[in-house]
């Protein structure tokens, strides 16, 4: 079984919607409505849009087998700080270690500028787990209203990437 994380590119850009809208149902299922979050894909991860992302953000796409398994999009908000907008693997790859190896390529790959920031659902319990065991920490929490449906989103910072502390 081959693994890589490479740049993503137009080509992804199926596979990329894919993903979210399987991840998005899978994650979010229990927490938001099934409404709010197909307005929230058809949104942000219609074709068009993913094509003026994917050339104009930093995309990580996993692939294993040749086939893209999980993807990462990484924004730099301005000189020094970037956020992790978009994290997401298929349902049935998660808890094998690809997120982290997704994760710490992504860093590398675009060498990001730290502190890197992601917004996760407070209720999302599994992904702040996660981040926090890769060391990023609590940064701020704050209600939004996400298309009709209020969300209590949970922002984290990484300050210093795990591999730098070698």
């Amino acid at each position: 079984m081959t693994v890589q994380i490479r740049k993503g590119t137009l080509e992804d850009i199926e596979a990329i919607q894919d993903i979210a809208v399987k991840s998005w149902h899978d994650t979010y299922e229990d927490i938001i409505p099934r409404a709010v979050q197909d307005r929230f894909l058809d949104m942000f991860y219609n074709l068009e849009t993913l094509k003026t992302r994917v050339g104009a953000t930093p995309f990580a796409v996993l692939e294993q087998d040749a086939r893209v398994i999980g993807f990462a999009n990484f924004i730099e908000l301005e000189k020094r700080k970037s956020e992790l907008a978009a994290f997401y693997l298929l349902p049935g790859v998660k808890n094998k270690g690809y997120g982290t190896m997704l994760l710490d390529e992504g860093i590398k790959l675009f060498a990001l500028p730290l502190p890197l920031f992601v917004n996760v659902e407070q209720e999302n319990t599994n992904a702040i787990a996660f981040y926090k065991a890769r060391g990023f920490v609590d940064w701020d929490k704050f209600e939004e209203d996400f298309y009709g449906h209020k969300l209590e989103t949970v922002r984290l910072q990484l300050i210093q990437h795990v591999e730098e502390e070698v």
